[in-house]
């Protein structure tokens, strides 16, 4: 495992290349720990890795790269000391092992450094730990599977991509344009692992906030909807009661109107039936009366015709004698 490269020229000249500068800047090393240090034609000469690259960003107007918001703008430097303080020089394997597993883990749910931007933090974290990771076999690729997806997404980035084969070119690095043509396995089985995490904890994600919205709709059903359904039932049954209860009594009054007016019919028949029986005996007894008064004016008209036959058949008896 090779040591980390110290900052130095080359990734600056890479740089510059990258973000579309011109040529003529002028760069040296500052020491025994090869600080580097540019040149500046109209002021002071500026000396630090960070130092000179954010000068360099901002010269090419590529504030982006140095972060969006205030948060990526910390993490930006944040790694750009990293860069400065902790890669350049080591030669400890121990020490690139944890380096590497540091950031392996940090990576574990993240495209760039910046979460999802691509930096400068990407850049020169890329030129620090090049050398590292291009000597690195198949077995410890697969290792650090975040760090080979990494290292696979900033070599792959457009313009990084041609400036970074240009310096490959120049430094005669066959090796590492081998290794970027031909061994994808570890990156292919990083961006594999990615993006199954990345979709489970998209889909763990959404499932808590359909659980959220659920419990909210709870809430807020127990909370605000329940007391309105219920003032508004309470309020809407009494007025019901209220209505069910006079429909009682105006039903109640009929009942007792009919009953009152069944019972009128009731005793005005009866009455009138009463009324009718005695009419009919008076009928009937007078009916009685003046059958015995036919019936004793016919005896009497027979007894008459039986003395008057009487009395002719004396006389034709009287008659015949002659």
């Amino acid at each position: 495992m090779a040591a980390a490269a110290g900052p130095g020229p080359e990734e600056l000249i890479s740089l510059e290349k990258l973000l579309g500068l011109k040529k003529g800047n002028k760069y040296g090393a500052l020491e025994e720990r090869k600080i580097p240090v540019l040149q500046t034609n109209s002021g002071p000469s500026l000396t630090g890795l960070t130092t000179i690259a954010t000068h360099l960003v901002k010269q090419a107007k590529k504030e982006q790269l140095l972060g969006s918001t205030a948060e990526e703008k910390a993490i930006v430097q944040q790694w750009l000391e990293y860069r400065v303080t902790q890669i350049a020089g080591h030669s400890n394997k121990e020490d690139i092992r944890i380096i590497l597993k540091d950031l392996n883990l940090y990576l574990e749910d993240k495209v760039y450094l910046a979460r999802n931007n691509f930096t400068l933090a990407d850049i020169l974290m890329y030129y620090g730990l090049h050398h590292i990771i291009a000597e690195l076999t198949v077995q410890e690729k697969e290792k650090y599977l975040n760090v080979s997806r990494w290292f696979n997404h900033i070599q792959h980035y457009p313009e990084h991509s041609q400036a970074h084969l240009l310096m490959c070119r120049e430094k005669g690095d066959i090796g590492e344009i081998h290794s970027r043509l031909l061994d994808h396995r570890p990156v292919i089985q990083g961006e594999i692992r990615y993006f199954i995490k990345e979709f489970e904890e998209k889909r763990g994600l959404r499932e808590v906030r359909v659980l959220e919205n659920l419990n909210s709709m709870i809430y807020e059903t127990n909370d605000q909807t329940l007391p309105k359904c219920e003032q508004v039932m309470h309020g809407d049954l009494n007025e019901v009661l209220k209505r069910l209860q006079a429909a009682n009594h105006r039903i109640l009054t009929l009942q007792q109107r009919e009953q009152e007016e069944r019972k009128l019919q009731s005793d005005t028949l009866m009455a009138g039936e009463k009324q009718r029986l005695a009419h009919w005996e008076v009928f009937m007894k007078d009916q009685y009366n003046k059958r015995a008064e036919v019936d004793e004016e016919h005896r009497k008209a027979m007894e008459r015709l039986k003395e008057q036959y009487a009395e002719m058949k004396k006389d034709l008896a009287k008659y015949s004698s002659f």
